[in-house]
């Protein structure tokens, strides 16, 4: 039975796993008429949450390399959703900030996912202290041995 269980659990995760990777292969319009990737907006609510930011920390904080996070900012320099800048003309170091159209995207991110957010932890308070944490460990254990795995 408690194989059972651990097996539905499993199922579970694995199709939570499959719908995290097809949407991450998808656009989505945050704001009208601009369609952005997953990384694209998280890049942008990055962008939007941080004081100053320049391509160095965009790429410390994204897990990427500089060049890619360069290639990234040109893209959604081109669809107008932020600017760069520097403080210097001779500065090296590029900062980015976020336009009219990056604020209504990150604006639009947060209302795309506000709702599930809303459901998700109106039943996570609703569960005791015990379930909540027999959940989180739960997670924590997958997650552990999923980093176990080669590949």
């Amino acid at each position: 039975m408690e194989g059972s269980l651990y097996a539905d659990a499993e199922h579970d995760m694995v199709q939570i796993l499959n719908r995290y990777a097809e949407l991450s292969r998808k656009t989505h319009e945050y704001c009208e008429g601009i369609p952005l990737y997953p990384s694209e907006i998280n890049t942008v609510e990055y962008i939007a949450v941080s004081s100053t930011t320049n391509l160095t920390e965009i790429a410390n904080q994204m897990g990427l390399t500089r060049g890619a996070v360069s290639k990234m900012v040109d893209k959604l320099e081109n669809l107008g959703i932020l600017v760069r800048y520097k403080y210097h003309p001779r500065q090296k170091e590029i900062y980015v900030h976020l336009t009219k159209a990056g604020v209504r995207a990150y604006e639009g991110q947060k209302k795309y996912y506000a709702a599930m957010r809303r459901q998700m932890s109106q039943y996570f308070e609703g569960l005791d202290e015990s379930q909540r944490q027999t959940i989180l460990e739960f997670l924590a254990r997958y997650l552990e041995g999923m980093r176990g795995l080669d590949g």
